[in-house]
């Protein structure tokens, strides 16, 4: 979607289609499952997944609209009827905690759980969303007007029927989701921790751990018994992101692909039972970060012109496997990389061209 670009890259990619309130259930292990959401108007294949115990049940992340979040909590109670106890909070980023506030009112004794980084970011970026979301909303419902009133696009060329129904559906989306987004009310975690907090409870033992993903102290939660690993973000699927640094994000992913694992379960996307991909975006962001610093050091000056000196062409095939819809997503994601790395080691600074 080319004019909706502006706000998927930041988190996931629009192939804005299904229903919002679609929610497809797999059980990846006996008490645990996982719950995607194909479309919600902001992101696609978005995961929620709940941990059922002996006593009640632990669910990580928890969608982008209250109206999903209710949809989710239904699946689990024709589950269990054991309460939630707690919430896991993976990061900050709306998509990952705004159904917080659905669990808080079913469950008057429910801990939200995030690291304290993670807390002070949702208080200091969730105000500034619902003014942003609408103003975006009324920018993409002007594109499509002026596509349909055209027939072409930004760049003059003629609109695919396809396309163009396509456009229309995913503006509608966003705006239905805007619309849903900007009443949403922000309930923040009451348990915060800083590196690591293990539950032993109900017969499970959970570990939360601390981790630089595609932002600072994001959380993943493991299970040893059952060699599961709930990653929120910090695996991106079906193209790697990152924001704070490269570099750490992916020592994040090598640390990770030491833990004894049978399923993973990315913040978006299918789950993987094997370490295939986990390793794939670690080995592209640390190509991206060593030319980044290749380029900085022969005295490369803007983002712009270390954009153009990095090539990892020979990875695309890893992420995209021909599928040519996504060679612009990889093209973009890895732009957004290279500048997460050269702010990354120039220490947030950004170099600009002396005229």
């Amino acid at each position: 979607m080319r004019f909706l670009r502006m706000v998927v890259l930041t988190l996931a990619f629009s192939r804005l289609e299904s229903q919002p309130t679609r929610v497809d259930k797999t059980q990846i292990a006996d008490g645990i499952y996982q719950f995607t959401v194909p479309a919600d108007g902001y992101v696609t294949q978005l995961n929620s997944v709940a941990i059922v115990t002996d006593r009640d049940v632990l669910v990580f992340d928890t969608d982008t609209r209250p109206s999903t979040a209710r949809a989710v909590l239904a699946e689990i109670r024709r589950i269990t009827n054991k309460p939630v106890r707690y919430v896991v909070n993976s990061h900050w980023h709306p998509d990952h905690w705004s159904g917080n506030e659905v669990y808080a009112q079913a469950f008057p004794d429910l801990e939200i759980i995030t690291t304290n980084a993670t807390r002070e970011f949702m208080r200091n970026n969730a105000n500034a969303w619902a003014v942003r979301w609408l103003k975006l909303a009324a920018m993409n419902q002007a594109n499509v007007d002026t596509e349909q009133a055209s027939g072409k696009g930004p760049d003059g060329k003629p609109i695919p029927p396809d396309q163009l129904r396509r456009d229309v559906e995913a503006v509608r989306l966003y705006a239905d989701y805007a619309k849903e987004a900007v009443q949403v009310h922000r309930t923040y975690p009451t348990l915060t921790y800083s590196d690591s907090l293990t539950l032993f409870h109900g017969g499970r033992e959970i570990h939360l751990v601390s981790v630089t993903g595609d932002a600072v102290g994001a959380t993943v939660l493991y299970l040893p018994n059952e060699k599961i690993l709930l990653t929120g973000d910090v695996l991106s699927y079906p193209i790697p992101f990152t924001r704070p640094s490269p570099v750490l994000h992916a020592e994040t992913l090598r640390a990770l692909s030491r833990l004894d694992l049978q399923v993973i379960v990315p913040g978006h996307g299918p789950a993987f039972h094997d370490k295939a991909y986990l390793v794939r975006e670690a080995e592209l962001l640390e190509a991206v970060a060593a030319q980044v610093r290749a380029a900085l050091e022969r005295g490369v000056v803007t983002i712009a012109d270390v954009q153009q000196a990095v090539n990892v062409d020979s990875l695309r095939a890893e992420f995209t496997h021909g599928d040519a819809s996504l060679d612009g997503d990889f093209d973009a994601r890895v732009g957004l990389i290279v500048r997460s790395a050269y702010l990354a080691m120039r220490d947030g600074q950004e170099f600009k061209a002396i005229p």
